[in-house]
């Protein structure tokens, strides 16, 4: 084994499993992988070494270590026997940026080439999304699509993302009338920071106490009175823990839109002194 290396221990065991993990998420094969984490750990060594480090047999250390030279993320060293040496982490990230952002670049080009010049008919539709992300990321982008007027109403904070309140933000600055409601004042506060010109009120339309109770509606959001989405808070199978899920439609002729837009227009206009908690 090589002098470089340093002891293993168990956070470390950690980190070089997830960090070889998520380098074959960008394309890089196990061995390709366990490779170049250990190469990085150990700074630079031969075939033998490097086997022993990443744990990958020896044959198979030479066509791992090319592919990763190929790609830019290691060296060789045309020597008896060769040694080999991974590219410094900062270099390494950027290469992988740089080849996925040309990948999606060339794929941003390739898409709508796809689409039909006659596009079918759709029918109105409800759509679903599921898990807290899908639900959070969604309401950021109706709310960045909006022109004039949005409707919003949040219950659960975690669904208050940095996205969502930039969204915000960047609606009130060019002047879409935004109107938000909760029934919880760091909700209220945070809206009303990122966004000063919206008109920010307590809600309690659909709630008795916060924190909200598992199967309530969570968040409501409806952008120039033809983009809705509704999610609720459903309880999991694992004790104290809940998954948002939502309905959603970016088509007005969906009747959802049509029932919602008077409804929560005047719900979410009721301040504490029209409806407050039980």
């Amino acid at each position: 084994m090589s002098n470089d290396e340093s002891p293993v221990g168990p956070d470390e065991d950690d980190l070089v499993s997830e960090t070889t993990s998520l380098l074959e998420t960008f394309g890089l094969t196990a061995y390709e992988a366990k490779c170049f984490v250990a190469l990085t750990r150990i700074g630079h060594g031969t075939a033998r070494e490097l086997a022993e480090v990443a744990d990958v047999p020896r044959p198979r250390v030479y066509d791992s270590v090319e592919s990763l030279q190929e790609r830019g993320l290691a060296d060789v060293q045309d020597s008896q026997p060769r040694r080999f040496r991974a590219s410094d982490p900062r270099d390494a990230v950027e290469t992988i940026r740089r080849e996925y952002g040309e990948r999606l670049d060339r794929l941003e080009g390739l898409l709508p080439r796809l689409k039909s010049p006659e596009p079918r008919e759709e029918r109105a539709g409800v759509w679903v999304v599921e898990g807290d992300d899908a639900v959070s990321d969604r309401l950021a982008g109706l709310a960045a699509d909006a022109t004039g007027e949005l409707l919003v109403v949040v219950a659960v904070e975690s669904l208050l993302t940095d996205d969502l309140l930039e969204a915000l933000s960047a609606a009130d600055e060019r002047g879409v009338a935004v109107t938000a409601g909760s029934p919880s004042p760091a909700i209220r506060d945070a809206i009303a920071d990122a966004a000063p010109g919206a008109t920010v009120l307590e809600t309690w339309t659909w709630w008795t106490d916060h924190p909200i109770e598992a199967g309530e509606i969570s968040a409501i959001l409806m952008a120039d009175g033809s983009e809705l989405l509704v999610s609720s808070d459903l309880e999991t199978d694992l004790p104290g823990v809940d998954r948002h899920s939502a309905v959603w439609t970016d088509d007005e002729r969906a009747p959802l839109v049509g029932m919602m837009r008077p409804l929560l227009a005047n719900a979410i206009r009721f301040g504490p002194e029209a409806s407050g908690p039980a």
